[in-house]
Formats: C-alpha cells, sequence, structure tokens
C-alpha cells in the first residue's frame, strides 16, 4: 500500500549554524537527531506541538530535561505557554503555500 509522503528543504549547512552548533557541543549528535525529529514533527502538525514534553520525550526515546532543552535552551523554536513551533519551519510552509 502505497502512502503519501512529502519532503521539507534541509539546509546541507545546517549543522554550521552557530546556535545547532551548541546544541551539538551539549547535547551531542543525539541531541542533533532529537532536534530534527522535532522540525519533522512540527511540519506534520501545522508548526504546532503542544509543551507537553514529558509525551514528546517519551516518543523521542529521551529524557525530559534532554527535550526541554533542546526546546527552550538554543533559540532554535518560539515557545508560546501551551505550544511551540519554528520560524524556520513557517518561512517554509509559508512558501510553499
Amino acid at each position: 500500500m502505497m502512502r503519501d509522503t512529502y519532503y521539507f528543504s534541509h539546509d546541507y549547512n545546517a549543522r554550521t549554524d552557530s546556535k545547532i552548533k551548541r546544541l551539538i557541543a551539549r547535547h551531542g549528535m543525539t541531541g542533533y537527531g532529537i532536534y530534527w525529529a522535532i522540525v519533522e514533527d512540527l511540519y506534520q502538525n501545522a508548526n504546532a506541538l503542544p509543551t507537553d514534553y514529558e509525551s514528546i520525550a517519551f516518543d523521542m526515546r529521551t529524557d525530559i530535561p534532554t527535550l526541554t532543552s533542546i526546546v527552550n535552551d538554543f533559540d532554535l523554536f518560539r515557545v508560546d505557554t501551551n505550544s511551540f513551533g519554528s520560524m524556520s519551519v513557517q518561512r517554509r510552509l509559508d512558501e510553499r503555500e
């Protein structure tokens, strides 16, 4: 059974971004992988995920402090009271429209 799949642009030099370098310095390549898993989920959820870090951490097989740090400590996401998203993801979604 074939299912629809979509793609998003991924800058080939994303790892050289200073925010990503700080993320990797603290959390290693595991943190980088979690970051991209979050980005994938944002694309599938109209660029908004609930700030239910416990559930997201469980889904990504990581601990809550690591997940919370990835979302909050590197200025990679915009965080509101109940949800978070990415300005970069939003820009690309707007371009797609």
